[in-house]
């Protein structure tokens, strides 16, 4: 008998760009206010800012100022390697249990993701980096307020 492989489509790639839009809303280096859910999902679909609405100087600015993508944080190891060092985090398997924990101070706090609710361990690895790192800005932004 053989376990059915989750792919890199339909839900779980929806999901990956949920992340990824989230982890733009609330990173000290992006901040992007708005991003669309792309109609077009596939692993290689670049996430872009929403351009702001309104008539005043910004938006004009916006529509004429290119846009630089967001990384793809869940969907590869460029971009979600960064986030390693910038929100100091650590990562830590368990090959036993086929699981893979990331977070930044306390183990009881960690970010747990199974190997098997993924495509792949390096998915897994990328979406728990990513979900720390949700969490790590979420709550270093809430301590500012």
């Amino acid at each position: 008998m053989s376990a059915q492989r989750i792919q890199w489509e339909g839900e779980y790639l929806k999901q990956a760009f949920a992340d990824e839009i989230e982890l733009a809303g609330v990173h000290p280096k992006i901040r992007a206010r708005r991003v669309a859910m792309p109609t077009d999902l596939h692993i290689l679909t670049e996430l872009y800012p929403s351009l702001p609405r309104g008539n005043g100087f910004e938006t004009r600015l916006a529509r004429t100022t290119p846009s630089l993508a967001l990384p793809r944080w869940r969907r590869s190891w460029v971009a979600a390697g960064p986030l390693i060092g910038e929100l100091n985090l650590s990562i830590r398997q368990d090959e036993e249990e086929g699981t893979v924990s990331v977070g930044n101070g306390t183990r009881r706090r960690d970010i747990t993701e199974s190997f098997a609710d993924h495509p792949n361990k390096d998915a897994a690895i990328c979406a728990a980096i990513v979900r720390a790192a949700i969490r790590v800005c979420t709550e270093a932004r809430e301590q500012q307020c």
